[in-house]
């Protein structure tokens, strides 16, 4: 007589359900992100910024400050034309506004991202309004023109153009900042959430068809 096994009998697993190749598609998708600032004196913010984009949240994280603008061979010898280039192949633009303006490129980053219409978020340091509220009347006529208005740099302030570089993003949401947690808040309200500006960018492209 056969022995009967004494080995409990394998439970069949469930079928899993086939996901879906869009929602597979979408939960792959990896944004790219353009952190666009001045770099002197804000190395270890910045650092903190780029390290939530990227280890919390996801994103491919685009910034001068770590070496990832991409720089084509034709422009080894162009930075300005490596950053406009960066700002057109980001899927969103996160401009942040120190109370230092640098070289300019930083500006025409901003200024090239409004161009193009990218989605765009500003944040800008709360002495930069202060400095906007104080100096407006020295650097723009009454009807909005710029006067020839200048400051000798200083290692306060290197320029008035940082209030140029607001007033060009003010039609936008600039959100005034103080210190770093404030900045967090920020980048977690808008960014923390990387399948919803995913599934905005789908809906805004339908509505530019």
């Amino acid at each position: 007589m056969a022995k009967k096994s004494t080995k409990p009998a394998k439970k069949k697993s469930a079928a899993k359900k086939p996901v879906p190749k869009k929602v597979a598609a979408a939960k792959k998708k990896q944004l790219t992100i353009m952190v666009s600032s001045t770099v002197y004196g804000s190395e270890s913010d910045l650092d903190q910024i780029a390290a939530i984009l990227r280890q919390q949240y996801g994103y491919k994280v685009i910034m001068s400050k770590e070496g990832s603008v991409y720089v084509a061979a034709k422009h080894i010898s162009n930075t300005k034309a490596a950053c406009l280039k960066a700002v057109n192949d980001c899927d969103l633009f996160f401009g942040i506004i120190f109370p230092r303006y640098g070289s300019g490129i930083t500006h025409d980053e901003f200024l090239e991202a409004k161009r193009l219409d990218k989605p765009r978020w500003f944040i800008a340091h709360e002495k930069i309004e202060f400095l906007r509220k104080l100096l407006q009347p020295k650097m723009y006529t009454k009807t909005g023109k710029r006067k020839k208005f200048e400051i000798p740099k200083t290692s306060v302030l290197d320029s008035v153009k940082v209030v140029d570089m607001y007033n060009d993003v003010r039609q936008n949401w600039v959100q005034s900042f103080s210190n770093m947690d404030e900045v967090r808040l920020f980048v977690e309200t808008q960014f923390g959430d990387m399948q919803k500006r995913i599934e905005e960018l789908e809906e805004l492209k339908k509505t530019k068809i």
